[in-house]
C-alpha cells in the first residue's frame, strides 16, 4: 500500500514540477518579447523598428505555440491580441503607425507579464528562482 501512495506522490511532484518548468519557460519567452518590443521602440530608423518588431512577433508565435502544450491557463486570448497588434508593428504602413503599434505591444507585453507575475505567486511559484 506504501508503494502505491508513493507512486501517486511522486507522479503529483512530477506534474506540478511539469507545470512549473511550462510556465517559466512561457515566462522566459514573453521577456524576450519584450526586449524586442522594447528595441522596437527605441529604434531611430523605420528598418530596424520593423525589424526588431518581425523578433518580437516570432517571440509570440513560440509563445503561443508553447501554451497549446502547457498548463498555463487563461493565456491564449490574451497572446493572439498581441499577434494581431504584433503582425501590424512587422509590416506597418509608415514610422508613426509603426510606432504606435510597437507601443501597443510593448504596453500589452508588459500586462501580459504582469499578469503572469500575480498568478504564479497565487499559484505557490517563485518567478525568481
Amino acid at each position: 500500500m506504501k508503494k502505491v501512495y508513493l507512486l501517486f506522490f511522486s507522479l503529483f511532484v512530477y506534474s506540478i514540477a511539469q507545470a512549473k518548468d511550462d510556465c517559466e519557460l512561457v515566462y522566459s519567452t514573453a521577456s524576450y518579447a519584450l526586449n524586442h518590443a522594447k528595441s522596437a521602440l527605441k529604434a531611430n530608423n523605420y528598418d530596424h523598428q520593423k525589424f526588431y518588431s518581425g523578433k518580437a512577433l516570432e517571440s509570440y508565435e513560440k509563445l503561443f505555440k508553447l501554451l497549446e502544450g502547457s498548463q498555463c491557463e487563461g493565456l491564449s486570448e490574451k497572446v493572439q491580441d498581441i499577434i494581431a497588434d504584433a503582425l501590424k508593428a512587422a509590416d506597418p504602413a509608415d514610422w508613426d503607425r509603426g510606432r504606435y503599434y510597437s507601443k501597443k505591444v510593448f504596453t500589452s507585453t508588459q500586462d501580459l507579464i504582469s499578469y503572469m507575475d500575480g498568478r504564479t505567486e497565487v499559484a505557490g511559484i517563485d518567478s525568481t528562482e
